[in-house]
């Protein structure tokens, strides 16, 4: 297989060529990733129908909270379990020693419960949680090392399964009856996910997406039983049918999203390695970029409602003219 067709497969296995419903694009694609909520809502509007897209109620079907690798996703609150598995939940021992937090167990296990109490009531915003400890008299020291910019006391308690935050409204919830999937199970199913929804990838595509060893991701894969093919002379694994796909014309794509986290990023088929840093930054910023005529030639953003393109490719002025056109037909789609 050469890289064009491949290229036209994974793009049809990301969602960017038709629409699919949430739950399709959370579970073949482990969900996206989410630090930078307008990121994410891109990233959905590019893989979803124009008419689910304005329906609100997908939102209501999600989580956004840590997950793989460590980093902000948006899930479907009902695999909460699959993604907060046993090996994945935070330790206990959080709430009974200092860490690196300097907080104390004392102040840790007072404001664990205010916080409980308080959702156990109603759902609550970050700035209304913060507003509960503040009256219960937390010092200004400690409100910064419990709110930190890591997760603090709520990461804590989403690890835990004990609360989960939405995904529009950006309110945190109680999570009730949860029970986490076995480790071996979840991780499993995860990589199951990742070769069907991602494949045919590459080892080094596969450890960067995990961020996982050598060891662990191979004994995954044998335990997957996956199908091998060459492409372009590389060797590449996967889960399920190839569907071939004609490469579009032209797409935008949102920052951080699967396209670029699910493949190791120096062998890219989608760019050429010399145009890695204005693409990834040092850092770790992964800027929205625009597909055209087989690969990445610029990255966008947005300025109000417009959109500002930063080309890199060399493109003749016919070239850069069709882009222009293509930009204003996808700004009049963004909300």
């Amino acid at each position: 297989m050469n890289q064009e067709t491949w290229k036209g497969i994974i793009l049809k296995k990301q969602g960017l060529l038709e629409g699919q419903s949430v739950e399709k694009i959370c579970q073949h694609l482990n969900g996206l990733q989410a630090q930078f909520q307008p990121y994410v809502h891109i990233g959905f509007q590019n893989r979803m129908t124009e008419e689910a897209f304005q329906e609100a109620d997908w939102q209501e079907k999600l989580t956004r909270q840590w997950s793989i690798r460590r980093t902000v996703h948006a899930y479907l609150k009902s695999e909460i379990p699959l993604y907060i598995h046993e090996g994945r939940m935070a330790d206990t021992a959080y709430l009974q020693t200092e860490y690196r937090d300097e907080l104390s167990p004392k102040t840790k296990q007072r404001f664990h419960q205010v916080i409980l109490e308080g959702l156990s009531q109603q759902s609550l915003t970050r700035d209304q949680i913060k507003d509960l400890c503040r009256a219960e008299k937390i010092s200004l020291e400690d409100e910064k090392r419990i709110f930190n910019a890591w997760g603090g006391l709520l990461r804590y308690m989403v690890e835990r399964g004990e609360i989960y935050q939405g995904y529009g409204a950006k309110r945190f919830h109680l999570l009730k009856d949860f029970q986490p999937l076995p480790k071996k199970e979840a991780e499993l199913e995860i990589a199951r996910r990742y070769f069907s929804g991602f494949g045919p990838v590459s080892l080094a595509d596969a450890r960067y997406y995990f961020k996982e060893n050598k060891s662990t991701v191979l004994d995954w894969m044998k335990q997957l039983d996956l199908k091998i093919i060459q492409v372009a002379g590389e060797e590449r694994f996967y889960l399920g049918d190839l569907e071939e796909a004609e490469l579009p014309k032209c797409l935008f794509i949102a920052g951080f999203d699967q396209l670029l986290l699910g493949y190791e990023k120096k062998a890219n088929p989608f760019f050429e390695p010399k145009h890695i840093r204005q693409i990834y930054t040092l850092t770790g910023i992964i800027k929205p970029t625009v597909f055209y005529k087989g690969r990445l030639v610029a990255t966008w953003k947005r300025d109000k409602k417009d959109i500002i393109l930063d080309v890199f490719e060399d493109l003749t002025r016919s070239e850069l003219k069709e882009l222009e056109g293509y930009k204003q037909a996808y700004q009049a789609k963004l909300p």
